[in-house]
């Protein structure tokens, strides 16, 4: 029997009056996935999750979670996601350790289970010496761990994450993409929402963008990116000691070269697609006498891959 995916979303529609959030849109994202959810401001990207969280009702189409139906079944779907926002909402004078037993009483976790997860978790989110600390004393970064130590308290199947580390020194971002990688190898799928793209870019298996409320692409990092590259010049950039006029119009002379520019001690040549004339650059280059440093040929980033899936409109 074939497990049902993590995720599956088909016409998911939201609308507010006259504006359409999120218009009908359709994914499937599969059990053990680090999925990325990305898109600028006012996407649709947090309606969606408040869709996949039950905290909104759709006005058409269905959202499943582990097989169950977000507005039928909503207890159901709760059960099973941990869910951790872009701002977390805490009482100041309660205790981490008092905070975390007061979450893990909304999924009727035995009390002394409770205490017994409660202090896992803070040693788990490196808070253990501030189990009994008030929540009003912590920083930014100790209140983004107690809010993830609260998603997952209850140990479920989906994760979905808000912008986990939005704020965060480079220290704590590491840290929250270890934490992430370690529930992935424990089983756990992960829906992280985010715009820190060198985050999602190293973290996660497959992506999709979402736009003015329309799903762009899903597909993973590989795939779009030999699709933006096989619709794109390819960009070469020779470091050398020091260039000459005549070298640099001998490699404009080459074939498939579309245009070179100068900057510093910058080569910067533009090839058609498919061009093959990288070495035909560089054995120019040293005939010429130019001694080269370095060269790189650049392949779309996922900066790029987001701004043209955005900006080209269309799939």
């Amino acid at each position: 029997m074939t497990a049902s995916p993590a995720i599956e979303t088909r016409g998911l529609t939201k609308r507010y009056h006259a504006l359409t959030a999120v218009n009908a849109i359709s994914m499937t994202i599969d059990s053990g996935e680090i999925f990325g959810f990305l898109g600028p401001n006012g996407a649709g990207k947090t309606t969606t999750i408040r869709m996949l969280t039950t905290i909104t009702r759709p006005t058409q189409g269905t959202a499943l979670v582990s097989g169950h139906d977000c507005t039928r079944e909503p207890l159901a779907v709760k059960q099973r996601i941990g869910y951790m926002p872009d701002v977390a909402g805490f009482y100041g004078d309660m205790t981490a350790t008092a905070t975390l037993q007061f979450y893990a009483d909304f999924y009727h976790i035995p009390i002394v289970e409770r205490k017994q997860r409660a202090a896992e978790m803070l040693e788990r989110l490196q808070l253990g010496d501030f189990a009994d600390k008030k929540v009003k004393t912590f920083s930014r970064g100790m209140r983004q761990k107690l809010a993830f130590a609260s998603a997952i308290i209850h140990r479920p199947n989906v994760l979905i994450l808000d912008e986990p580390t939005i704020g965060l020194d480079p220290p704590a971002i590491h840290f929250f993409r270890g934490l992430i990688r370690e529930l992935n190898k424990e089983g756990v799928t992960i829906f992280l929402s985010s715009h820190t793209l060198s985050e999602v870019e190293i973290i996660c298996s497959r992506i999709g963008i979402i736009n003015k409320g329309q799903l762009m692409a899903v597909d993973s990092i590989e795939a779009l990116r030999s699709r933006i590259m096989s619709s794109r010049n390819r960009v070469v950039t020779v470091g050398v000691e020091s260039m000459t006029d005549a070298a640099a119009q001998a490699v404009r002379s080459i074939p498939g070269v579309v245009s070179v520019r100068t900057e510093q001690n910058r080569l910067i040549v533009e090839l058609e697609q498919g061009s093959q004339a990288v070495p035909v650059i560089a054995r120019t280059l040293v005939l010429n006498g130019i001694n080269i440093l370095s060269l790189t040929s650049k392949e779309a980033d996922l900066e790029d891959i987001f701004l043209a899936v955005i900006q080209g409109g269309g799939r």
